[in-house]
């Protein structure tokens, strides 16, 4: 509708009646354009090509919809998780259980690109350019790790123990996986990150008793997460007093770390850390030359 366009001689009825009451028509607001897409080289190439999450988790993809990565193909890996957590630190476990999913995405997807080659019928898909995998699990002050509640007993335990022990640490480890481009062995670049964040929870004197608890697991907000609850939901407001560190990361995907990781395994493919760290600063002396 254009807002400039004279008024219609016979206006709707509900519009002549207002006026005959001597009710005030309040005029339609403009509609509001949303922001312009973050522009960023590994997220203007990404946008023209396949990425594949190895996770079923709404919330990662709700953080990389949010960068503009809006066809991001859901692969979640149905390998089981079953990595030893009694002889390694609970950055190991993490770490080891994302690299485990997304080798087994990125193979499955491979696979699955082959049966669709041989069917006449189905268009073949484009190889993926990027796959990214994710892991989130809390690890307690004694370096307990705990994962998904099992049940609901387990959920209240699991909270009144992180409200127990006041400060627990969310560990997620983000894998981004590219093929390379020459095609050497093993044929793809991997990288992994451990990102930290400290959370504080509330204390029972603070307005966190045992009620309190029960109440919020009764949402089943949290039945599905690491730790048993989500900090941009209700948590957030009741459960959680204060945090040291990244917040996406608490969600489940440190989004800043992972475009840094993508960079490196699509455009810096076999340089190494020291070989990046030149090229940044001679980038930076460039720049400060021309100012």
């Amino acid at each position: 509708m254009d807002p400039t366009a004279p008024e219609p001689e016979n206006p709707p009825a509900y519009i002549a009646a207002a006026r005959r009451h001597g009710i005030p028509l309040r005029q339609s607001a403009p509609i509001r354009r949303g922001p312009m897409p973050l522009q960023l080289p590994i997220l203007e190439h990404l946008r023209t090509k396949r990425v594949i999450l190895a996770s079923a988790s709404p919330r990662r993809k709700a953080l990389l919809n949010q960068l503009g990565l809006n066809d991001v193909e859901i692969f979640p890996s149905d390998k089981p998780e079953d990595v030893e957590k009694a002889k390694i630190t609970p950055e190991e476990y993490v770490a080891e259980t994302a690299r485990r999913k997304i080798l087994h995405v990125y193979e499955q997807a491979l696979m699955q690109q082959e049966e669709d080659e041989k069917n006449k019928n189905v268009e073949k898909p484009d190889d993926p350019a990027l796959v990214i995998s994710a892991d989130t699990i809390i690890a307690t002050r004694s370096g307990r790790i705990l994962e998904k509640p099992r049940d609901e007993q387990d959920h209240i335990r699991m909270l009144k123990h992180l409200r127990d022990t006041r400060i627990h640490r969310v560990l997620t480890a983000v894998c981004v996986l590219a093929p390379k481009d020459n095609a050497a062995h093993p044929g793809y670049e991997l990288e992994t990150h451990v990102e930290a964040t400290e959370v504080y929870f509330a204390q029972a004197r603070d307005g966190l008793p045992d009620d309190v608890i029960e109440a919020y697991v009764k949402t089943r907000e949290g039945a599905d997460k690491a730790g048993g609850y989500a900090i941009q939901g209700v948590a957030g407001m009741v459960l959680v007093d204060k945090i040291e560190g990244s917040v996406d990361n608490v969600i489940g995907l440190p989004v800043r770390k992972t475009l840094q990781l993508a960079e490196k395994v699509i455009f810096k493919q076999g340089m190494e850390e020291d070989d990046i760290g030149s090229d940044e600063e001679d980038e930076e002396d460039e720049e400060q030359y021309h100012d």
